[in-house]
């Protein structure tokens, strides 16, 4: 039998770990007001107050321009694509209207391209210059 106690921390009620508890209203108003006076410490708690908190559903921001991230994204789309060979495709895009280059293998492939390309977010247009080889 074993003598050594459960070590297993519980789950919290709302799902959030310990740490992640928001602390009392006295405590943070006590540490805003020491914080005004210069306590170090009073002020790295109020830090790690603000970061309490629901946080999924919330990523990194992009630093792409719009463009870029269209290019980016479209381009990773064709790759994926099985029925397209976007190995000789090459993809531009300005202030959302998206450039098609290159060449194809068949001209359903061609016009399979051009839908991926329109179902990416942010592309108004689509000029498909794809030729067919």
């Amino acid at each position: 039998m074993n003598d050594k106690p459960d070590t297993k921390p519980e789950a919290m009620p709302d799902n959030r770990t310990e740490h992640a508890k928001q602390r009392p209203l006295a405590d943070r108003a006590k540490d805003e007001v020491s914080a005004w006076f210069g306590d170090p410490k009073a002020a790295s708690r109020r830090q790690r107050d603000t970061a309490v908190g629901d946080h999924s559903g919330k990523g990194p921001e992009s630093h792409l321009d719009p463009d870029a991230r269209i290019v980016d994204e479209v381009g990773k789309r064709l790759s994926a694509d099985a029925a397209i060979d976007a190995s000789k495709i090459e993809v531009g895009s300005h202030d959302g209207a998206v450039t098609l280059t290159g060449e194809v293998t068949t001209s359903g492939a061609r016009a399979h391209a051009e839908e991926v390309a329109h179902a990416v977010a942010g592309v108004s247009q689509v000029e498909n210059r794809l030729l067919v080889a």
